[in-house]
């Protein structure tokens, strides 16, 4: 008996050894699964690229080969979660991690690219800025040159014209891109724009500086430079209405208002240093081709000068009626046409200096001014003088036989 009993007991405790072995073994597996996801968990939490989104996933689908033959065990350690709840739940959020990822990405290459056009931008500026100073400086000393100075102001104004188009282009971008920007991607840029070292307003702000100390220091510009400058002007005041509030919202988000006001009296500021030489301008150019306008500085007063100049000279032509009323006419005629309309047309409408109603208005005038400065022709009173003196030729011949 003694042997019997002694094998039992031995077999028992080899039994509950080995239950006890399984229930660690099994709750061991539980244990590395659950710090397993965890640290998944974890890592989903702290990702921060496209390339760590991929690390994870991987690890994701690892997690699921090493524990998909317990998942028995894990569901009843879990219960009411499941082992595919969970694997699905990890699934869930890499994929949403992931997108905001991809999202973020998106933007930050978006904001390296704007932050490198703006370098450029603001590069390309500073050179043609530096070029104009240089062009300046040299026109100021070779004043007593006249063949060189009419020379280096022709190349300082071919400078402003590359530089005025240069800074059409910009504009031009910047009203296509913020035209069709969302209100989310608006929001995107904003939050990144802390970042930017510089940004579109900084540079918007540079360039009409630059623009307010060119109008401000010229001597050697005339009538249509000014014309012109009045032109892009309203061309950039256009644009700035129709995406300043937006460019303020996503650059300067926490004072849109005083950012928005500060472009806003830099284009006011502009304009009036380029009305303070226009006027002026436009009155001498008139002047030197033969046309004395009464006074104006602005410019209805300007398109009113022109009609009391025209109006005034149709009176005069029709009480006298001289050569030189038709001359008037033929010098304002011939610059009307070649230099006001032809060369500064486009500039006059542009800058809102005179409306094409208004010009074709002048237009009308000048045709009953040509009406009536034409002299009117002595032939036919000559001719009637020479048959009346025929006629009375004839009737004293005819007397003079009768006697």
């Amino acid at each position: 008996m003694k042997p019997t009993i002694s094998t039992l007991a031995a077999l028992l405790m080899i039994v509950a050894g080995s239950s006890a072995f399984a229930q660690q073994s099994d709750y061991q597996i539980w244990q590395d699964f659950r710090a397993e996801y965890n640290e998944i968990t974890q890592a989903i939490d702290n990702a921060v690229s496209s390339e760590d989104i991929s690390q994870i996933s991987d690890d994701i689908d690892q997690l699921e080969a090493d524990y998909s033959g317990y998942q028995d065990l894990i569901n009843g350690a879990m219960h009411p979660e499941t082992f595919q709840g969970r694997i699905a739940d990890l699934r869930d959020r890499i994929s949403g991690t992931g997108n905001n990822i991809d999202i973020v990405e998106e933007l930050n290459e978006r904001i390296a690219q704007l932050q490198a056009e703006m370098e450029d931008l603001r590069n390309q500026v500073t050179q043609m800025d530096e070029e104009a100073v240089a062009l300046r400086q040299r026109i100021e000393r070779s004043a007593s040159n006249e063949r060189r100075l009419s020379a280096l102001v022709t190349q300082y104004r071919q400078n402003i014209e590359a530089r005025d188009s240069f800074v059409i282009e910009f504009l031009e971008d910047l009203l296509s891109r913020y035209q069709a920007m969302d209100a989310q991607t608006q929001s995107d840029i904003a939050e990144a724009s802390e970042s930017m070292d510089d940004n579109p307003l900084d540079i918007v702000q540079t360039i009409l500086s630059e623009y307010i100390n060119q109008a401000d220091q010229e001597a050697n510009l005339e009538a249509p430079d000014y014309i012109r400058m009045r032109a892009q002007h309203a061309y950039f005041a256009e644009v700035w209405d129709d995406i300043g509030e937006r460019m303020a919202s996503t650059y300067a988000s926490e004072t849109p208002v005083e950012a928005r006001q500060e472009i806003t009296d830099l284009l006011s500021t502009w304009e009036s240093s380029i009305n303070n030489k226009l006027w002026n301008a436009i009155s001498t150019a008139f002047n030197q081709n033969g046309i004395e306008l009464p006074s104006f500085s602005n410019e209805d007063a300007f398109v009113t000068a022109l009609n009391l100049f025209v109006d005034n000279a149709i009176e005069t032509a029709i009480a006298q009626n001289e050569q030189a009323d038709l001359e008037l006419y033929q010098s304002f005629s011939d610059y009307w046409n070649s230099t006001v309309k032809g060369d500064w047309g486009e500039y006059l409408i542009n800058g809102e200096v005179m409306t094409q109603a208004e010009i074709a208005e002048i237009d009308i005038k000048l045709g009953e001014w040509a009406r009536h400065a034409e002299p009117v022709s002595n032939l036919m009173f000559i001719l009637f003088l020479i048959s009346l003196a025929v006629i009375i030729g004839l009737i004293v011949l005819l007397v003079t036989k009768k006697s």
